[in-house]
């Protein structure tokens, strides 16, 4: 199952119902409600000294998941989808909200990913580190960099060059038929339009390339110490592959175990 993970602000809400249950051996409150005409359910219940939340989102005849777990007055939010961002990943993003009294290490090290589907060796299929993604995303950017330097360049070189050919008959000596002509010219003003055309080009690539790296640096998760009354927000990425049917995450907080494993949350697998 690929679950969908989030922390979202709620606006405009008609509240249906609080409904008090019993599950998980814990007493469950259910709260149904719309947002933006879906429908949300919302279940929090007690699990030894966590709380959790669980939230789904019904849409076009499927659910969306969202999963909050609190502990000592931390509270981690996860939101997974997939994305193609030089290569195809699983991209999970994270809020850790540190309400305690305490500051608390989030450590890259700490993330435990486990996939099933897959047969034989799935160890490739963890969170990546930062550092692991980032040196991907160079060499990519490196190669796309090479082949865009290289279409300038032969754009270049033939820069302010038409080519035309034309064909005259001819007859005479008992002998008839067409003779084609090509003709090559040059215009320096053209040269000089496709030479700004071109540079353009190149660098609006590098500033995207660029801005995309700013966004990797600022945005992935890394090591990270949050202090009490702050909020670390960030994502990571784990490799993504068709026959995947779950994945199941675990963070470690200091001494505070985060188990996101699907059969703790009792969905069905999709």
């Amino acid at each position: 199952m690929c679950n969908i993970f989030s922390i979202k602000k709620l606006k405009n809400l008609l509240i249906i119902t609080v409904i008090p249950i019993f599950s998980f051996g814990q007493e469950m409150v259910i709260n149904e409600y719309f947002d933006d005409g879906k429908k949300v359910i919302e279940k929090t219940w007690n699990d030894g000294s966590q709380k959790k939340t669980l939230i789904e989102v019904q849409s076009n005849n499927s659910s969306d998941y969202s999963y909050f777990i609190n502990e000592n007055g931390v509270e981690i939010g996860l939101y997974m989808y997939f994305v193609k961002d030089y290569g195809r990943y699983f991209k999970v993003d994270l809020s850790v909200v540190n309400n305690s009294e305490n500051r608390i290490n989030f450590l890259e090290e700490n993330i435990k990913v486990k996939v099933n589907g897959i047969k034989g060796d799935a160890s490739k299929y963890k969170a990546l580190k930062y550092k692991e993604y980032s040196d991907r995303v160079r060499r990519r950017q490196n190669g796309n960099a090479f082949l865009m330097g290289l279409s300038v360049g032969l754009s270049n070189a033939s820069a302010g060059t038409t080519y035309s050919q034309s064909s005259t008959y001819y007859s005479g000596n008992n002998l008839s038929g067409y003779a084609n002509t090509y003709t090559t010219t040059y215009s320096p003003a053209l040269a000089s339009i496709q030479y700004q055309q071109n540079q353009k080009n190149l660098d609006q690539f590098e500033q995207n390339q660029s801005e995309r790296m700013n966004y990797i640096n600022e945005g992935y998760l890394k090591n990270h110490t949050i202090f009490p009354n702050t909020t670390l927000q960030g994502y990571f990425l784990i490799p993504f592959n068709k026959k995947i049917t779950e994945v199941d995450i675990n963070l470690i907080l200091d001494e505070m175990e985060f188990d996101f494993s699907n059969d703790k949350w009792g969905i069905k697998t999709r």
